[in-house]
C-alpha cells in the first residue's frame, strides 16, 4: 500500500513578512574571481605542455647527441684505417715496388750517380750577387762510402730529367 506523505503547509500570520526561500545552487563566486581562477586554471594548462614540449626537445636533442657521438666514433676508426693505408702505400719499399714494376724504372748504378751540394749562402747577399767561387755546372761527387742510394737515385731521376746525367 501506498501512503502519501503529508506536507505541512505553512502560511505566515497576515502581519508577517515571509521569508524568502533560499536558492537550491550553490554560492558563486563573484565574476571577477571567476575569471582569475580561470587565468590560472589555463596558466597552469600552458605550463604543463611548455614543460613536456621543453622535455621532449632535450630527449631528441640527447638522442641526435648520441648518433652524432657514434657517428664521430666511426669516422675516427676509418680515418686511422686510412692513415694506416696511406704510411704503408708512401713507403720507401712500396714507392721502390711500383716504380720498378709498374713504371718500368731500374735501379741505379754506381756510376751513373750525379749528386749535388748546395752551398749556403750569406743572407745579406742571398738574392744581389750569385757566388762566383765556383763556375755553374760543375759537380763535386763524394767517394762511395759517402753516397746514400736514395740521394743517387734521386740525383740520377733529376739528372735524366733534364738530360745531364754524369757518370760519377
Amino acid at each position: 500500500m501506498i501512503v502519501a506523505r503529508e506536507q505541512p503547509y505553512h502560511q505566515s500570520p497576515p502581519g508577517e513578512k515571509r521569508r524568502p526561500v533560499p536558492d537550491p545552487r550553490p554560492n558563486t563566486l563573484p565574476r571577477r574571481r571567476q575569471l582569475a581562477l580561470t587565468g590560472l586554471v589555463l596558466l597552469a594548462f600552458l605550463t604543463g605542455i611548455a614543460v613536456c614540449y621543453l622535455h621532449a626537445q632535450i630527449m631528441t636533442t640527447g638522442c641526435q647527441i648520441v648518433s652524432l657521438q657514434k657517428n664521430l666514433g666511426d669516422l675516427n676508426v676509418e680515418t686511422r684505417e686510412l692513415s694506416e693505408q696511406v704510411a704503408g702505400l708512401s713507403s720507401l719499399q712500396r714507392i721502390e715496388q711500383v716504380a720498378t714494376t709498374r713504371l718500368g724504372m731500374v735501379k741505379p748504378d754506381n756510376k751513373n750517380v750525379v749528386l749535388v751540394q748546395a752551398t749556403p749562402q750569406p743572407s745579406g747577399s742571398a738574392a744581389a750577387a750569385p757566388s762566383r767561387t765556383k763556375p755553374a755546372g760543375v759537380v763535386r761527387v763524394p767517394a762511395a762510402k759517402d753516397r746514400n742510394w736514395v740521394l743517387q737515385a734521386l740525383a740520377e731521376l733529376v739528372g735524366h730529367r733534364e738530360g745531364r746525367t754524369r757518370p760519377g
